[in-house]
């Protein structure tokens, strides 16, 4: 499998700071990473999924940047800060949780990994199954980050579904774990890639102002609102979505109008 590469940079490495460098980022021990308390999540809950999502800093919020292909717009709309995210304690998590991955990595997939294993067994209990996006607002290759026994998150979970969105090209261009299900997010400068994504098998999520188009980019579109669980969605679609908050006032070419 090649490197990771975004113009240039190998994100494995542009994230993975030394002992030195990661001293910088001082956090505090944070009891719980993951969360489910976003509306569109909880829909998962009217298809028998109890859904968790992470959320980090986004951007370089901490000076250091965890969305490598993010355009100017997609940073300016950033829903980190939409819902919950617009409370000053949540911001302050969301950073703490940053600095703690760029600190100490495997402290923190570790701790990632037991609070996985805990909500799919209190799924199991319910009698549900369990889906976890950890990219909320972020956009790392968790994909290629191994724990202590040398496998992935993914890898480590089989019975647990991932999900993301991402707006890095070759994450869809290598093989991936068969439960982490990618979807790729159309942006105001990404229209070459797009082209790439459109010749694979995967789904393509674009922003619309009002309504949703019945085909674009010369495929199907379905109602990508009705929830987040992305990977029961059929293949080579456009996921739409209807353009909230800041992104109804977009014109640089984010929110498409149809």
């Amino acid at each position: 499998m090649g490197l990771l590469l975004v113009v240039g940079i190998d994100l494995t490495k542009a994230i993975s700071p030394n002992k030195k460098e990661s001293m910088k980022y001082k956090y505090k021990e944070q009891k719980k990473l993951l969360g489910s308390s976003t509306f569109k999540m909880a829909k998962s809950s009217k298809y028998r999924y109890l859904s968790e999502i992470l959320h980090l800093a986004p951007s370089n919020i901490g000076g250091v940047n965890i969305c490598a292909s993010s355009s100017p717009v997609c940073i300016d709309l950033c829903l980190n800060t939409s819902g919950r995210g617009q409370m000053t304690s949540v911001q302050k998590s969301r950073l703490n949780k940053k600095y703690y991955f760029l600190a100490d990595r495997q402290k923190f997939l570790n701790h990632l990994d037991r609070e996985i294993k805990l909500s799919s067994e209190r799924a199991k209990r319910k009698k549900l199954k369990y889906s976890v996006r950890l990219n909320g607002t972020s956009d790392l290759p968790f994909e290629r980050y191994k724990l202590d026994n040398g496998k992935n998150l993914m890898e480590n979970n089989p019975n647990v579904q991932f999900i993301d969105y991402t707006k890095i090209t070759n994450r869809l261009l290598q093989k991936l774990p068969k439960n982490y299900s990618l979807t790729y997010s159309q942006a105001e400068n990404n229209l070459e890639d797009i082209k790439k994504v459109l010749k694979t098998k995967y789904n393509i999520a674009s922003v619309f102002r009002k309504k949703l188009p019945k085909k674009w980019l010369g495929r199907k579109v379905i109602n990508g609102d009705k929830h987040d669980l992305r990977h029961l969605d059929p293949k080579k679609v456009v996921v739409g979505l209807i353009a909230k908050g800041k992104a109804k006032k977009d014109f640089n070419g984010f929110v498409q109008d149809v």
